[in-house]
């Protein structure tokens, strides 16, 4: 009896120690955090950038100026080439006035009109491409532009007021239209390096001193019946050319 008491006993002891070990054995370790998760949160803290060749080009022209109801009203002064689009109809008095950095203009067929002095004091400027569709432009539109070489104007303009390109000192070769009727006064004044014109039949008034100062004048072509067929217009030394 006592030998059955001893081996429960026993039974119980070892089942006891049993349970207790069991008890100490380590924890399972707890999963990891989800590293997608991670990841996630950390794209969210920190936002990807598109690839710089991704990011689109700023070309507009119309980034470079202020417009409103199809008129240009202020250009940057910071560009150095402008694109006038063809929702502008017309550019405003002064627009471009001053722009130092301007080199090139590029204007639209939607253009019909130019105000004064809207590209006056333009330094830098060299090359203007004009739309077909001007048919007017203000006073001293162009003057002081002492970097403009050449220019050649649309057939659909039909007047040059005063001081158009006054004091173009660089201008060499000016190409008129067709179809021009009249030039004001001081038109070319001061254009110290125009050699050669061609002046049409049509032009059937001159302002005064249209070619003041024009000291490198050589040659003047002047159509029969124009009213530009004057010497007095023009500097002693020019050869007046009847075409």
């Amino acid at each position: 009896m006592k030998k059955l008491i001893f081996l429960s006993l026993m039974i119980c002891a070892c089942a006891f120690l049993s349970a207790c070990g069991g008890s100490d054995e380590p924890a399972a370790p707890a999963p990891a955090a989800d590293t997608a998760a991670q990841t996630g949160e950390e794209a969210a803290q920190t936002p990807d950038e598109a690839p710089a060749e991704t990011k689109p080009a700023n070309t507009s022209g119309r980034a470079l100026y202020e417009s409103a109801d199809g008129v240009l009203k202020k250009a940057s002064s910071a560009a150095d080439s402008i694109t006038v689009g063809d929702d502008i109809t017309s550019i405003d008095s002064f627009a471009f006035k001053d722009c130092t950095n301007l080199k090139k203009v590029i204007i639209s067929d939607s253009v019909t009109s130019i105000g004064e002095y809207a590209f006056s004091g333009c330094t830098a400027l060299e090359s203007v491409q004009f739309g077909s569709g001007l048919t007017s432009m203000g006073k001293n539109t162009f003057s002081g532009c002492t970097a403009l070489r050449s220019i050649t104007l649309p057939d659909s303009l039909t007047a040059l007021p005063d001081s158009t390109f006054m004091g173009c000192t660089s201008l060499v070769t000016a190409t008129l239209p067709a179809n021009l009727s009249s030039m004001g006064s001081y038109v070319f004044q001061d254009c110290k390096a125009l050699k050669k014109l061609t002046i049409p039949a049509s032009v059937s008034s001159m302002g005064s001193s249209v070619f003041a100062n024009c000291t490198a004048l050589e040659n003047v072509q002047v159509g029969a019946g124009s009213a530009a067929d004057n010497a007095s217009l023009y500097p002693s030394s020019t050869v007046m050319v009847a075409k």
